[in-house]
């Protein structure tokens, strides 16, 4: 197999699919709070008589939203994506391990 034929290659093992959900998840997360944040910040500078009209123009707007993290997603499904943790290492001072072994 050929390094760009390799490349090609959708990952289907359990990390890749769960780093990929994981992604995916995340995605989601964000830009569904970036639109009711935005909504939010709308309604909360309009008069009370302007209620009906901004639910209707909201379930427009969340409507775009969820077609976008739909397209999202399936644009995601031709990526291999590989979750990498966090990782802390903590380096001790030569100092003190000099002090440690005596």
């Amino acid at each position: 197999m050929s390094h760009l034929e390799k490349h090609a290659e959708k990952k289907e093992d359990n990390y890749s699919i769960g780093s990929r959900q994981k992604l995916k998840a995340a995605m989601r997360h964000k830009i569904k709070r970036t639109f009711v944040e935005a909504l939010n910040a709308v309604e909360s500078e309009l008069a009370h008589d302007e209620k009906e009209r901004f639910k209707r123009i909201r379930s427009k707007i969340l409507s775009v939203g969820n077609d976008q993290i739909r397209n999202m997603e399936t644009e995601l499904e031709r990526y291999n994506i590989e979750f990498i943790p966090y990782q802390i290492k903590i380096m001790q001072p030569p100092e003190l391990q000099q002090g440690l072994g005596e």
